[in-house]
């Protein structure tokens, strides 16, 4: 059933034009087709077994409501871990147009890169002037736990984006939680990854250092559980970095260590780049690597066969399923505890449809042309 639930949401966003007015490959056309959800999400007070996955379909409004929500001379912030990545940039593009028409004013957008010190700062800047809703990715959710309860406990609401902050609950600390099925989206990657190495081989993983990192702990727990099923899959290094950039070495590291190592997942994108980058430089052009989140950036490396699948978010989406919670919030309306969107599997094959329904632009012109006629 959330199968075709999330099939339904995705035709009727316009998000699968490429898919069903093109015509595809079958294997284009089944790679568009999204995945199950995952039934549950992060564990957060008052669900120890995760709060139950809700498509975002789940919320509408009424003329009158929005006429309320005009009306009301709303202010909100969005205080980002980073803007370095499509998929920050997409969602406050989104949050900002579908804020926009609601009548809310967004008044600050902010770039943390990776502090937690900064976006305290930031959040409290926020607070100060007077928003009535927050949009933020906590870095440090364990960590920071006690900055967003005093965001909270100042009447301002919270709409969290991918992760939730330690202690807190929805519908009293916090609005809800909106999110990617992660997990769903590593178990794809990664099978991929272990498909393009004949079933068996030496791998690596390339994690982020904040383990409190929900999204980032689902891309693992993805990881490991399909590592599980092909026992032919040793895995060498599980590698942590602070910032993407340091893969770079890290890769090398382990190449040396491991000099017949087939393949890598990295939880997101940069840090695959940065992988591929360091292999390459020392010669090592023949890694299979696979990876979550897809921009342009990403998609010029799978048109280039240099990354083989990618296990994509639609951050644009997400940013408009995060707008409408908090609009929800706003009038007093009930908002589901954790809201998802499923999972677009990404090959070369079905590229140019992925990377649309992604961005919601026209895939750029080098793409097309490092694509060669192989992708859809």
């Amino acid at each position: 059933m959330l199968r075709l639930l999330a099939l339904s949401l995705l035709l009727s966003t316009g998000a699968l034009a490429p898919a069903v007015a093109g015509d595809l490959p079958p294997e284009a056309a089944e790679l568009m087709v999204p995945l199950p959800l995952s039934p549950t999400g992060q564990p957060v007070v008052g669900y120890p077994d995760g709060a139950p996955a809700t498509l975002p379909t789940a919320l509408s409004f009424t003329a009158d409501e929005l006429a309320k929500l005009k009306a009301g001379g709303f202010k909100a912030g969005i205080a980002m871990q980073a803007l370095d990545s499509p998929w920050n940039t997409l969602q406050v593009e989104a949050l900002t147009k579908t804020l926009k028409e609601y009548g809310i004013d967004v008044v600050a957008v902010t770039d943390a890169k990776q502090s937690p010190t900064a976006q305290a700062d930031h959040l409290d800047g926020m607070v100060a002037q007077g928003v009535d809703l927050i949009f933020s990715v906590p870095i440090d959710p364990q960590g920071q736990s006690e900055t967003y309860q005093r965001v909270s406990k100042s009447g301002v609401k919270i709409v969290f984006m991918d992760n939730v902050a330690y202690d807190m609950a929805p519908g009293k600390d916090y609005v809800t939680v909106v999110a990617s099925d992660n997990e769903q989206n590593a178990v794809f990657a990664t099978d991929e990854m272990i498909a393009a190495m004949g079933g068996s081989g030496k791998v690596a993983l390339m994690t982020y250092i904040q383990e409190a990192y929900y999204s980032i702990a689902a891309r693992v727990a993805g990881f490991e559980k399909s590592v599980a099923a092909h026992p032919g899959v040793e895995v060498v290094a599980r590698e942590k970095f602070t910032q993407p950039r340091e893969v770079f070495d890290k890769i090398i590291a382990v190449l040396t260590a491991h000099p017949d190592l087939k393949g890598v997942f990295a939880v997101w994108g940069d840090p695959a780049m940065q992988a591929i980058a360091g292999a390459e430089s020392i010669g090592r052009t023949d890694l299979i690597v696979t990876t979550n989140d897809l921009g342009p950036d990403s998609a010029l490396y799978v048109a280039r066969d240099q990354i083989v699948a990618i296990g994509a978010q639609l951050p644009y989406d997400l940013g408009i399923a995060e707008a409408q919670a908090g609009a929800a919030a706003l009038l007093g309306k009930e908002v589901p505890p954790y809201i998802s969107l499923p999972s677009l599997r990404v090959k070369k094959i079905n590229l140019l449809s992925a990377l649309e329904q992604v961005t919601k632009q026209p895939v750029p012109d080098e793409i097309v042309k490092a694509c060669a006629d192989a992708c859809f």
